[in-house]
């Protein structure tokens, strides 16, 4: 199992994070995803598996997972086009709830 190292790793996701933008804004059509927002992608240490973290304005018409799995495959058959790597990684989108879980966190503190 070839691993990289961690610097690699973080060159790669951030490549990966603005490439799939770039994607997104120039060549999606699809009005789901032209607000998406791609805030973090996490390789893993194989560089077979990414998770794309995202972000949109509007959650109440978010695609089911089906979509995504179509949207992941073309986002990769693009990224394989522009990026030169042996493998390009399977992309698994996934909601970015963080902002939400800060929020409820810190709702939990101010009750004290």
């Amino acid at each position: 199992m070839n691993t990289f190292n961690y610097d690699r790793i973080h060159q790669l996701e951030d490549l990966f994070r603005k490439k799939i933008s770039e994607i997104i804004l120039k060549k999606v059509r699809d009005k789901r995803f032209i607000n998406m927002n791609i805030v973090d992608v996490k390789l893993s240490s194989d560089l077979l598996n990414a998770k794309v973290y995202f972000r949109v304005l509007d959650k109440s018409n978010l695609p089911n997972q089906k979509i995504y799995e179509k949207f992941a495959s073309m986002i990769r058959h693009e990224l394989a086009n522009s990026i030169d790597l042996k493998r390009i990684p399977k992309l698994t989108f996934m909601l970015d709830t963080s902002i939400e879980n800060a929020n409820h966190i810190e709702d939990l503190l101010n009750l004290k």
